[in-house]
């Protein structure tokens, strides 16, 4: 109880408010964190992922036997995903999978909307601490 009544000393604020402004700051810090650790795992996912594909490119390294088959078993659900999703494309006498080069945008589209949530996250912040700061003064 002391600790919402020395959260904004000086202020003209009803206890209710306090307690919105408290809930509203810390659940979009909390968002924030969230938002900023699954933008560091994507990271670690797309550098997985594309350690898979160079493996399985370079004719020395067989990607089905372990240490390098870890890439494959934990990338193969997302590449399957995307296999399933998008058609391989014929030409004359072949074909052509272009689902890994997609799977690989998308995640990078991932780590897009992730950098712009964080911006916008923070951008908030401020511009509720700022609206504090104006109803202090």
């Amino acid at each position: 109880m002391d600790y919402f009544n020395d959260f904004m000393t000086g202020i003209d604020f009803s206890y209710a408010d306090q307690i919105i402004i408290y809930i509203t700051h810390h659940l979009s810090v909390f968002l924030l964190n969230l938002i900023s650790y699954a933008y560091i795992l994507a990271k670690f996912y797309k550098v997985i992922c594309y350690s898979k594909m160079t493996f399985e490119w370079l004719p020395m390294i067989n990607p089905y036997i372990w240490p390098f088959s870890v890439f494959h078993v934990v990338t193969e659900p997302y590449f399957a995903f995307w296999a399933r999703v998008l058609p391989n494309i014929k030409l004359d006498k072949s074909s052509v999978e272009i689902s890994g080069v997609i799977a690989l945008e998308s995640l990078n589209s991932l780590i897009y909307v992730f950098i712009r949530l964080t911006t916008v996250l923070i951008e908030y912040l401020d511009r509720t601490e700022q609206d504090l700061i104006d109803k202090i003064t």
